[in-house]
């Protein structure tokens, strides 16, 4: 789970942790409608060769502007959209590219990281096309991107 803080917030580093520590379960309201009412939903056929229950992560493969981009996690506990400067510098944007607006991002394990800056991306994903915001940090990639709840 990666949380950050609210757009207009400019907490201190110990307030941040605080909050993370406090927080059980986080979710920002949207100002957009919801692009799909409809419940994901697997089929037998899906689960074929996998043991349940399982705690394995969902990671999919997504667009992303003229790029197919594998190895997205899939992370509802996330209040971030997070996109890591490796993955981006392979799809050829430059660092005047991304909007400098810096947070501090505090991870899974309690380990807090300053985000670059911001970019924006049309993402396509199950025939759904939508511009997506993405906090830029720049730290070894296990992923190449992470799809949370904003």
């Amino acid at each position: 789970m990666i949380l950050g803080p609210p757009e207009d917030c400019a907490d201190s580093v110990r307030a941040l942790k605080k909050r993370a520590r406090q927080v059980c379960s986080l979710q920002a309201a949207s100002n957009e409608p919801p692009l799909c009412r409809d419940p994901i939903s697997f089929t037998p056929e899906d689960a074929k060769g996998i043991q349940h229950p399982h705690p394995d992560p969902l990671v999919i493969k997504v667009a992303m502007g003229e790029f197919d981009v594998e190895r997205v996690l899939v992370d509802t506990g996330s209040t971030v959209n997070v996109l890591f400067w490796q993955t981006l510098e392979k799809m050829g944007v430059t660092p005047e590219q991304v909007k400098p607006e810096t947070r501090t991002l505090t991870g899974y394990d309690g380990i807090t990281k300053m985000s670059m800056g911001d970019v924006k991306l049309q993402v396509q994903a199950g025939g759904v096309t939508r511009k997506t915001k993405f906090v830029v940090i720049d730290a070894p990639p296990i992923y190449n991107a992470i799809l949370g709840a904003p």
